[in-house]
């Protein structure tokens, strides 16, 4: 394996760890608060970079087996380049200012399951399975396309990058809400009669 893949591998691992470590004690009402209506809770969170990361998958399936074909947009010589460096300046681990999710990678509940933490590493570990599967493209050529705009695309390269930097956005924001007042600090009555 390259050291590139490598590289976003271990990131989205870390993802995983820091998830587990960090909110896999939680109860359900601790995944599921929220600082208020318009904010994501923890659970979230977590919930939307598997909806969001899931989206790729399809083109990920098709770049493995040489059976992707490639849009119009996608064929441009620099346009995928200006939207991967726009992407890769926009979508950033810290962010600087807020972004609005698109619909199609807006969480599916405001109620997350109990076992979301869990759900996030099963699918982090098929995202790492996507990226292994690619590992013989060439990570420069092969062009992905937003599934939130049909005219927004970019590298292999720059697609593995974007994602590794959304999760750890999201992880930072999910603690972040951990951290906040208000967050119920006790595990429910229940989770300790158990």
């Amino acid at each position: 394996m390259d050291n590139y893949s490598k590289y976003i591998i271990n990131r989205i691992n870390r993802a995983s760890e820091q998830a587990e470590r960090l909110f896999g004690g939680l109860s359900e009402q601790q995944l599921n608060w929220k600082p208020g209506p318009q904010q994501w809770s923890i659970g979230q969170c977590l919930e939307h970079l598997i909806v969001s990361n899931r989206q790729y998958f399809p083109q990920f399936r098709e770049l493995a087996s040489n059976t992707k074909r490639f849009t119009f947009w996608e064929r441009l010589p620099l346009w995928p380049r200006f939207w991967g460096w726009l992407m890769r300046r926009s979508i950033r681990p810290a962010p600087k200012y807020k972004l609005k999710a698109p619909k199609v990678f807006q969480p599916h509940a405001s109620k997350v399951v109990p076992e979301i933490v869990q759900l996030f590493r099963a699918h982090n570990q098929q995202l790492v399975r996507h990226i292994h599967n690619t590992r013989n493209q060439d990570f420069d050529r092969p062009h992905i396309t937003s599934p939130a705009a049909a005219f927004v695309t970019y590298s292999l390269r720059d697609a593995f990058f974007i994602l590794a930097n959304h999760e750890e956005r999201h992880i930072l924001q999910a603690r972040r809400v951990m951290e906040m007042e208000g967050f119920p600090r006790e595990v429910e009555q229940e989770k300790l009669r158990v």
